[in-house]
């Protein structure tokens, strides 16, 4: 007889299989969300590379905007010619950068689509243009606006253009060099085709065609303030028409250096302390709130009381063992743990074996292999390998190990 195979006592496991079954498992059951979390991952990523390269702005009449909306082109003419071009987005920033450019040697455009200047920051920026010598040339701004910036100026509302050139009509140097501009009109208008008109000592473009009506521009006498009706007479994609490059880079060009201020959130004053919540609450908030409250506490009085003591009752569930077994077969199923439900069904085999040889509940695994094989006949190591040793590493493998163990239990019985 061979000499009996010992064996330390098998290792019960219920966490599911090996690290690397487990790691197959969780990809096989996240790897959807795992998938679309790497391709967010990249499309966020490109997204902000190409969002970020060049540090282009899209906003318009911005001098690193090069869309059609833009003025790039124009900012970048003017720095090939020598001019010193700084684009700024608050008022504080303007006026520091007038203060350190010198005296006499700025032009400053003033461009507010969003009308978020108020007119004492109007009148502030006059001041402070003023006080260093530096022109101003305003896009396109409103009528109080018009009015802090200089007082010889004023707004005469807004006219229909077309596609054809508006000829100057007037004597204010820059208007003769250009002769006539396109003027595609103001963003964001009512009508695609409409820019604002002004009046002032020097009115020019005017679209009716009068001389010495309301134009595109207006200038004082000593042309230190000047207003463009228009943003798109600036714009990349009409400044190669007509005479709107002349225009632009006379008005913008003439001095050493161009501050292109656009106006931003930035100069949106903020409140020097903060609202408190009673003054951002609505006046009805309070007095609803404690109707409420009462109504709320007249009803736990009214329905709160308790009827008597509490009565326990007792409920016992039964549940039938097939349907625990089912249970805990389709857990197993679910979190691939073959290995776990080999070993269950391998000791229960054993203990059904223990006591079907009147071997005890209590007996060891080898024990038991010794007494089936000496009661069958059978090869130990076998028995040993079908019993203790071997782990299906499938679900098919374990329904063949399970078939064994059964007609080995049903062998046993019958003799």
């Amino acid at each position: 007889m061979s000499a009996p195979v010992k064996a330390g006592p098998p290792e019960f496991r219920a966490d599911g299989g090996t690290r690397a079954g487990r790691l197959r498992a969780g990809w096989q059951k996240h790897r959807f969300w795992l998938m679309a979390g790497a391709a967010f991952v990249v499309v966020t990523g490109a997204g902000l590379i190409l969002g970020t390269a060049g540090q282009r702005s899209a906003g318009e009449l911005s001098i690193t905007n090069p869309a059609p909306d833009g003025a790039q082109a124009a900012a970048t003419v003017l720095a090939g010619q020598g001019v010193d071009v700084t684009a700024t987005d608050s008022l504080a920033a303007t006026t520091t950068a007038l203060a350190a450019n010198g005296p006499g040697s700025s032009t400053v455009l003033v461009f507010d689509p969003q009308q978020l200047l108020s007119p004492e920051q109007g009148a502030r920026l006059a001041a402070s243009a003023a006080e260093h010598g530096s022109k101003i040339v305003a896009i396109a701004p409103g009528p109080l606006m018009v009015g802090k910036l200089s007082g010889e100026l004023a707004s005469a509302g807004s006219v229909s253009t077309g596609s054809e050139g508006v000829p100057a009509n007037c004597a204010q140097p820059d208007a003769l060099a250009a002769g006539s501009i396109i003027v595609p009109g103001t963003a964001g208008a009512s009508s695609g085709t409409e820019a604002k008109v002004y009046r002032g000592p020097a009115s020019c473009f005017a679209p009716s065609g009068e001389a010495g009506g309301a134009g595109v521009l207006a200038a004082t006498a000593d042309g230190g303030v000047c207003v463009v009706g228009s943003a798109g007479v600036l714009s990349n994609d009409a400044l190669a028409r007509a005479g709107n490059a002349a225009l632009t880079f006379r008005l913008l060009g003439s001095r050493d250096h161009l501050v292109w201020y656009t106006a931003s959130a930035k100069d949106i004053p903020v409140a020097a302390q903060p609202p408190s919540l009673a003054e951002l609450t609505p006046p009805w908030v309070f007095p609803a709130t404690a109707w409420l409250l009462l109504v709320g506490v007249l009803g736990m009085l009214w329905r709160g009381r308790r009827d008597g003591p509490l009565v326990l009752e007792p409920l016992p569930v039964i549940v039938k063992a097939s349907e625990t077994v089912t249970g805990r077969a389709r857990l197993y199923q679910d979190a691939k743990a073959v290995d776990t439900a080999a070993r269950t069904l391998q000791r229960a085999t054993l203990n059904r074996l223990a006591h079907a040889l009147r071997l005890g509940g209590a007996a060891a695994p080898d024990a038991v292999v010794a007494a089936v094989s000496a009661h069958l006949g059978r090869d130990r190591r076998q028995l040993f390998a079908l019993l203790v040793h071997n782990v299906p590493r499938n679900e098919k493998e374990m329904l063949t190990m399970a078939t064994l163990l059964a007609a080995l239990e049903e062998e046993v019985a019958q003799r």
